[in-house]
């Protein structure tokens, strides 16, 4: 038995979370980072799946999505969390869970959690913090305390079907050429292949999910968001979600 950890974590925040929750299993654990995801796989029944995506405008990534289903159970417990930046949730949850349950893993709770926000820095400043991070202690052990009994989810979770649509962000993203060392590393995280392979300058925006992983992995800080579209609406969206808003569990 082996507690799988299944995670897309551009800013890292996301891989947090799934860390504090497989933390309070004392078994074995296994990393399954979708970032960086290449191939299929299948879980035992003993196995148990602790699955959390970031939310991207009320959904899960596509190339999360895209990889996810690609990652099959065998009646597998599994624990699923979407962690947002203290926006919307919107379908997300709803839609892992949907997803979980198509590819036969066996939900047995479910959770939203917030992170400190990927894009607008401006939001939810130092989550998750201690006070979430007792929480989703305390929901873990009731997630064993399940999984002991071979219980299944029984709330339901927010959300509507069909989902919301994808959205494509407007806002661009630059990189500093003055301080890109050409380390590369943005080249090699990007979901999308965004980023030339031969000009890590530069950035393809019509494919461009805007994860933020090629930010976080900078090791120069050369690249980052801008243009009007971005500069405009940053403080309205820091000011609209300024109020703290708390995780949500599920059993």
């Amino acid at each position: 038995m082996s507690i799988v950890e299944i995670f897309f974590s551009p800013s890292g925040t996301t891989q947090k979370v799934a860390d504090q929750i497989a933390s309070n299993f004392s078994q074995e654990k296994e990393i399954c980072n979708l970032l960086i995801f290449k191939s299929a796989k299948e879980l035992a029944s003993d196995d148990v799946a602790v699955v959390v995506m970031p939310v991207f405008a009320g959904r899960i990534p596509k190339a999360a999505r895209e990889r996810l289903s690609k990652i099959k159970g065998n009646n597998t417990p599994a624990i699923a969390v979407v962690n947002y930046g203290n926006a919307h949730v919107t379908d997300s949850l709803l839609e892992l869970v949907d997803l979980l349950r198509e590819n036969s893993f066996n939900v047995v709770a479910a959770a939203s959690t917030v992170s400190h926000h990927s894009i607008f820095d401006g939001v939810a400043v130092g989550r998750p913090d201690q006070s979430d991070l007792e929480k989703i202690d305390e929901f873990s052990q009731k997630c064993i305390e399940k999984i002991e009994t071979n219980e299944s989810l029984k709330s339901e979770v927010p959300g509507n079907r069909p989902y919301t649509d994808y959205k494509q962000l407007p806002f661009e993203i630059s990189c500093d050429d003055s301080l890109c060392a050409f380390c590369y590393d943005c080249v090699s995280v990007c979901p999308e292949k965004a980023i030339p392979e031969d000009d890590p300058i530069e950035t393809d925006l019509s494919i461009c999910s805007r994860c933020t992983a090629c930010i976080s992995i900078c090791p120069e800080d050369a690249r980052r968001f801008s243009g009007d579209a971005f500069e405009a609406k940053k403080p309205a969206f820091e000011e609209a979600n300024s109020e703290r808003k708390e995780p949500e569990f599920y059993l």
